[in-house]
């Protein structure tokens, strides 16, 4: 199969990403099985909450703001909330925090394998 389609509905079944915290869901959705090229779609959506241990990236990332908003945060402080149709990087190496005060949802692309598909 040359493209893969997946229905926007899909982003309210987003999982719950348990180690990260109570209120972040993560669901890759989308990827290439190519170890040497890895690139993986995903949705992310974050509630109101305890703010979730901010991961250290170990992978280039992009994303944009689908809905809601969401404050990111890097280890040097610097931080912005993002709205629909801000968009994002994040480079390998840095560590970010996401917090939000209502919710968002995000469609991130990221150079790594997908977790399961």
């Amino acid at each position: 199969m040359v493209f893969k389609h997946r229905s926007s509905a899909e982003k309210f079944e987003i999982q719950l990403l348990a180690e990260a915290g109570p209120n972040v869901y993560f669901t890759d959705l989308v990827g290439s099985k190519d170890d040497a090229n890895p690139i993986t779609g995903s949705w992310f959506r974050l509630e109101k909450g305890p703010v979730a241990i901010p991961p250290q990236y170990e992978y280039d990332e992009v994303g944009i703001i689908i809905e809601g908003t969401m404050t990111l945060e890097d280890e040097t402080g610097q931080q912005k909330t993002m709205r629909a149709g801000d968009t994002f990087v994040v480079h390998r190496g840095s560590t970010i925090k996401f917090t939000t005060d209502d919710y968002g949802i995000a469609w991130k692309c990221s150079a790594r394998m997908p977790s399961k598909l």
